[in-house]
């Protein structure tokens, strides 16, 4: 997990995360910061390890997990899709940190379908991170389901 390492404590992917962290701060709803982020990394590699469909290293997996809402900040900022946003800024970090390019692409790919149903005929890691981006919340202790857009009944389920 070296590269993922070199992701999490390059400059800028930890200036994305305090400028997230920053404008979240009165947020009620879940939180897109580093525990979210881990969350759906280790439920999207579950996910991929059960289904039979790990063709990404882990490494892979989970720099797509921790980079799918870096673009958060820009979302609040200007309104700018934030997987779109999330892609654009993953791309040099990746570079930096010395994926090779397929794998840069299935990554980029991935963040951009996170947001999509998992009924859109995503890619493989583009699923992985869609369930995973819902499966890492704790909708069954939340006070704020009534209010939720996110929320139905299943997220009280543990899916993994």
């Amino acid at each position: 997990m070296t590269r993922v390492n070199q992701l999490l404590e390059h400059e800028d992917y930890i200036f994305y995360m305090e400028k997230i962290d920053g404008l979240e701060k009165e947020r009620r709803f879940c939180k897109h910061g580093f525990e979210h982020g881990l969350n759906v990394a280790r439920i999207a590699y579950a996910y991929l390890l059960e289904n039979g469909e790990l063709l990404l290293s882990k490494e892979s997996i989970y720099a797509a997990a921790f980079l799918h809402d870096i673009g958060r900040w820009v979302e609040y900022e200007t309104g700018e899709d934030h997987a779109v946003a999330s892609a654009r800024l993953a791309l040099p970090l990746l570079e930096v940190c010395r994926f090779n390019s397929d794998d840069i692409q299935v990554i980029l790919n991935g963040i951009l379908e996170h947001r999509r149903h998992p009924e859109d005929n995503l890619t493989t890691l583009g699923e992985a991170l869609a369930l995973a981006d819902d499966w890492a919340r704790d909708c069954r202790h939340c006070s704020l389901q009534d209010l939720c857009y996110k929320y139905n009944q299943t997220m009280n389920q543990v899916m993994y």
